[in-house]
Parts: C-alpha cells; structure tokens; sequence
C-alpha cells in the first residue's frame, strides 16, 4: 500500500492556529487513501528558549543531558498535533525517536542514525492509527535519548520514508514551494516547479539551506521523490527529483542570510593544539559556522568565520579570554552584516560579475567574498543586504 511521510517545520509550527492547520493537511492527506506518517520539529523558538535555559544554568551542558531536554521540544508537537488529529476524528499516536524505532550511535548533539526498525510504526499503521512522530532525536542501543543537529527533524523524515519504502516525503512551509528568492523579502520571486537534487544540495552548502543537506544527501541516494509545499490550503508546491525542468536559468537563486558577524583571527599560530582548542571553542556555541584557513605567511595562519550575529557579544568575549595567552593573535569581530548568495552553474559567468561589479558601484564592494562550484556569496553591510538582494534576483533572474 502507498504511503507517504508529512514533515512539518518549526515555521509552519507557530502556535495552536497553526498545529490545527497542520491537521487538517494531515486530514486531506488521509482522505487520499493509503498510509500516512506524519514527522514533527518544535514549534517556532521552543529549542532555542530551552537551550538558552540551559546554558543560564552550565555553560557548557553534558550532551547527554541537554539532548534529553532539547528533544522535549518535537516531544510537545507531536503530541498537540495528535490531540488536533483526535479533535477532528482521526485516530493518532505520538512516538518518540526511540520509540519510532530511530536508532543511533552516542554521539549526542550530532548523532547518526544507525538502524531503523520498522516494527513499531508498521504495526501502529496496521492498527489504523496515524503515527505521528517528535523529529530531531533517536536512542542509542543501550536507550539513551541522543539529537541529530541543527534540521535533524528532515533526516527523521527521510530516514523512515527510506526504511518503511514511502513514495515520497512532504516538507510543509510557511512558503509555498521553493522559490528565486524568499518572497517574505521580494515579491517578484518566482516558484520553481521542480528542482533536482543537486540544485537543494547547492544551496544548503551554500548556507541557506531549504531542507537538511543530510536529508538531501539520503533521498538522491534513494532517489526518494520529495515535495517542498505551504501549509496553507491550496498552497503550491516545488518537487525535488532526479531531474529540474528543462530551461531552468543558470542562476535560480539569490538569497540573504539573517545578520551575522564576520570573525577574523589573525597571526594564528602554526600549532595543531592551539587551533584544536579554539575550533572546539566555537563547536560548543552550536552556531552554524562557516569559513576558511588559510597561511598569511610561513609561520602562521588566518581563521575567517561567518556566525550568526546574536552570539557576537558572548563570542567575543570567550575568545578573548582564550586567546589572552597568545600575545601575537589579534582578532576582530565585525558586526551586523549580511550574506548574499547566489546558486546556480552560472555563477563564474562573466554575466554574473557584471552585475556585481554594477552594484557593487553603486553600493560599495563586498567587504568578503566566497567560491564554490555551483555557488557564490558575498558579506555585506546589515544596510545594504536587501538592496544587494533585490539588485541581484532584478539583474540574474527577473531581467
């Protein structure tokens, strides 16, 4: 029998409005016939309150300890959307990862997935019931509650769509489908019918990641069809497949990062220990990190990170506490900038630096720019970050 796995997002998760919404497409989805899993991440914020709780009471939490509260979050959703399901007459039972049947290795924060048994959702979807499932987390084979990362919940889905052989998974949004920019920030976007899955792998390497580039990885592995649609009603939707659409221009997406801060370290010295330490530093602020090293001369090295722009105090803080010791280092922190990314096979193309070159004129050059094979992003003043946006969608992609 067909079956197929619904995977609902944080941003589609805001409040009781929203859980009761996401019955209902759970509903319509029932209403087709054949078996229906459902997937759930914490509503909108929950994991970020409750890893800031944390980190007010141990700066720096046993992993064990804060996997175990961090998967309450899809805890919690799982079992309000199930109550939303009963209200409207469909049966329904919430599972943990463990108790999906998700089993990983004990690595906590980051965990893999080493082994998925199908029985305990298999026989729930015998019984009739609608097993609906906290993403983000499994257990180890000795039942400790491990998390899988940051959009872990996309792997949970993927993962038992491969196990128990679905037809394809549905991410629900709050944005219909996969588009040539984010429409909450343009208007004139455009929404891809179909993508393959190298152009969402592109674009989560990129930084601004769709779906999990995990997920992404395991689906064209399986070459498991997948289905980015809104939540609401009537909503479009982008399908995710071997092949785009014919026509699909060389530059299909352009998108703009939320505020981050541009670390540089400088005169790092050439020692494996000293650079262990700090980059196991940056690691225990679970921010997304991204950058470069590279040798400023032949004694020493320089460190280039982009983080996320609300940690920027406390980071600052804690290296120059590390760093006290190493005299020569020097280290800066530049805030309140933004990230422009261009994806697409066309981004070396002499048409593309052109348009940079063009509003680069008219705005200031990029203060950082960054290469990739199908990818290209430049960081930017806070200020200028929508107009970079806008003149590069108006010059690549509407022209």
């Amino acid at each position: 029998m067909q079956l197929r796995v619904l995977k609902f997002g944080g941003s589609s998760l805001t409040g009781i409005d929203q859980i009761e919404t996401a019955a209902r497409r759970v509903a319509e989805a029932v209403s087709l016939g054949g078996h229906t899993v459902v997937v759930v991440s914490a509503l909108a914020g929950v994991t970020n309150r409750l890893l800031s709780s944390a980190r007010r009471l141990h700066p720096d939490p046993p992993g064990e300890e804060l996997d175990r509260l961090l998967s309450t979050g899809e805890s919690q959703a799982a079992a309000l959307l199930c109550l939303a399901l009963r209200q409207l007459g469909i049966p329904a039972r919430s599972f943990g990862g463990g108790a999906a049947g998700l089993q990983t290795d004990d690595c906590f924060g980051r965990a893999r997935i080493i082994k998925v048994h199908t029985a305990p959702l298999s026989a729930a979807l015998q019984a009739g019931e609608i097993p609906v499932v906290a993403g983000f987390q499994g257990v180890t084979p000795d039942g400790r509650i491990t998390t899988l990362g940051r959009g872990g919940s996309d792997i949970t889905a993927v993962a038992l769509a491969v196990a128990h052989m679905a037809d394809r998974v549905v991410f629900f949004r709050d944005v219909d489908g996969v588009h040539s920019a984010d429409p909450k920030l343009l208007s004139a976007t455009l929404r891809l019918p179909r993508l393959d899955y190298e152009s969402l792998i592109d674009l989560a390497e990129a930084g601004a990641p769709i779906l999990h580039p995990q997920a992404l990885e395991t689906a064209r592995a399986h070459r498991l069809t997948l289905e980015v649609r809104g939540v609401a009603e009537g909503s479009g939707a982008t399908l995710i497949c071997g092949e785009a659409l014919p026509g699909t221009t060389p530059v299909w997406s352009v998108s703009l990062s939320h505020a981050i801060s541009l670390l540089t370290v400088e005169e790092l010295p050439q020692d494996v220990g000293v650079i262990a330490q700090l980059l196991a530093l940056l690691d225990r602020t679970d921010l997304p990190l991204e950058g470069e090293l590279v040798a400023s001369d032949s004694r020493s090295l320089r460190l280039t990170l982009q983080l996320p722009d609300i940690e920027g105090p406390a980071l600052h803080s804690q290296i120059a506490d590390f760093l006290r010791e190493e005299r020569s280092v020097r280290f800066d922190l530049e805030r309140q900038r933004r990230r422009v990314t261009l994806v697409g096979k066309g981004v070396a193309s002499r048409r593309v630096s052109q348009a940079v070159e063009r509003i680069g004129a008219q705005l200031g050059p990029p203060m950082a720019t960054y290469h990739g094979e199908r990818h290209r992003a430049f960081v930017v003043p806070e200020r200028d970050g929508k107009l970079w946006l806008t003149g590069l969608h108006q010059a690549l992609i509407r022209a």
